[in-house]
């Protein structure tokens, strides 16, 4: 990676840490001990506050801008396992069962990299299942937000200051469905709606 580029993810992570800094963030149940982590594409920016403990990783493309990303992604202690389902996927695959069977907890968007989105695709249930852990999903929701229209996933970005429920759903066996998996991240982001309506 170029010097230019590198500073270019400096300035990024240095943004976005002083952005979710200002975020009220609510985290409901804890994850302990390696896991699968299952969330909708275009959520995740509030799990770089609300995260399980230990280390972490993720799957991140091989590309030029998956490699930015990574880099970003590092400096919020988060490692990188390249490749996706669309390029180096086996890669990635090792590289998260290894991590997994070390203690490490995987963070994946269950409808990525490229959707349909909240359409779940089988590699979180395949790593939970080879790896013996269990699969976690989540659900986020924040009062005030902005969703980009143009990408495929509506990345939402929780407006500065905003108040932010992220709930960690109870175990999904690795071998569900991905039908029962996507309900499962669909309930759980139910729950995080409702707590920040205030109901229970």
């Amino acid at each position: 990676m170029s010097r230019r580029r590198r500073l270019l993810a400096w300035a990024i992570a240095l943004f976005v840490r002083g952005w979710i800094a200002t975020l009220r963030v609510r985290q409901v149940g804890v994850v302990e001990g390696p896991a699968v982590i299952a969330f909708w594409h275009g959520d995740q920016l509030a799990l770089l506050r609300a995260r399980p403990a230990g280390r972490l990783i993720a799957p991140m493309s091989a590309s030029r801008d998956g490699r930015l990303q990574a880099r970003i992604m590092q400096r919020f202690g988060i490692d990188d396992a390249a490749g996706s389902s669309s390029r180096g996927g086996l890669a990635a695959a090792r590289a998260l069962l290894k991590a997994l069977r070390a203690g490490a907890t995987a963070l994946v968007a269950v409808d990525g990299p490229r959707g349909p989105a909240q359409i779940a695709k089988p590699g979180a249930g395949f790593l939970s299942r080879r790896a013996g852990v269990p699969l976690r999903p989540v659900g986020i929701a924040a009062r005030r937000a902005h969703r980009l229209q143009r990408a495929w996933d509506r990345f939402a970005l929780p407006m500065p200051f905003t108040r932010v429920v992220v709930v960690f759903g109870p175990p999904v066996p690795g071998d569900a469905s991905l039908e029962d998996l996507g309900h499962a991240i669909t309930a759980a982001s139910g729950r995080a709606r409702a707590l920040l309506e205030g109901t229970p």
